[in-house]
This record gives C-alpha cells, sequence and structure tokens, in this order.
C-alpha cells in the first residue's frame, strides 16, 4: 500500500473582509472555511498605475495554506477587459479631437492635435484594480 502524503486537500474559504489592491501592503484580511474556523493573513498590494500596469494582490496566509489559482504564484490580477475597452476608445478619442480642430487649424495641424489627445488618454488612464468583496470565495491548499 502507497501512501501520497505529500498531495494536499484543496479547500474553499470564504472571504470575511473586503480585499483590494488599493488596500495599504500590510493590511489584515479574515476568512473562514466551511468549518468555522477562522483564516487571519496580510494583503500585499500593488495598484494600478497606468494604462498597462494592472493592480494586483498577494494574500499571505498565517496558518500554512497558500491561495490555488491560475498564478502559479497566487497572485490575483484583473482581467485585461477594462485595458482592451480603453485601447478601443482611443481612436475615439482622436477621431472626436481630429474633427474638433481640423476646420479651425486646418487638416495637417489637426493630426499632431489627435496625436496629443491620443497619448494624453492613454498616459492618464489608469489599468484595472483588484477588488474582492465580503464572500467571495478563495480555493486555497495546504502547505506553504
Amino acid at each position: 500500500m502507497v501512501l501520497l502524503s505529500g498531495i494536499a486537500s484543496a479547500q474553499t474559504l470564504t472571504l470575511l473582509t473586503p480585499v483590494s489592491s488599493r488596500m495599504p501592503t500590510g493590511s489584515e484580511f479574515r476568512a473562514v472555511d466551511a468549518s468555522g474556523k477562522v483564516y487571519v493573513g496580510t494583503v500585499i498590494a500593488q495598484p494600478a498605475r497606468r494604462f498597462l500596469r494592472r493592480g494586483s494582490v498577494l494574500l499571505r496566509f498565517a496558518d500554512p495554506v497558500r491561495l490555488v489559482n491560475s498564478d502559479p504564484e497566487g497572485v490575483i490580477r484583473p482581467s485585461p477587459n477594462k485595458q482592451l475597452i480603453f485601447l478601443g476608445t482611443t481612436p475615439l478619442i482622436a477621431k472626436i479631437a481630429d474633427d474638433s480642430v481640423d476646420g479651425a487649424i486646418g487638416g495637417g495641424k489637426a493630426r499632431f492635435v489627435t496625436l496629443g489627445a491620443s497619448i494624453l488618454f492613454m498616459a492618464l488612464v489608469k489599468g484595472g484594480e483588484v477588488h474582492l468583496k465580503a464572500g467571495d470565495k478563495l480555493e486555497v491548499q495546504s502547505g506553504h
């Protein structure tokens, strides 16, 4: 008979406190399992900066459990949908800027205004943030 003691069972935790990538690093969070055991940990947060930088959250548990998700290190990131929407919106903003100044300064100079409006929009827009609400489910596994 062979025992596979290295395989840890996965369990589901329910968040008791909301978690966001805008939280300060070191903030405490709590989660509970089905049996009622409370797990405590700290948040390592990276807020979204610019257009190409999405926010991220890493949950560090005090107990020997780790988050199981698509990222091998357990980092939670938002989907890139917001960035794709803004990327599709950029030509629309450029077209509006071009049409608004085309008659006043001429077609050749309006292209520079269009370019400037596009660059300004992409420089000011941030990537997506991570927002986990109280009650969200987390899949964790025993062991670090």
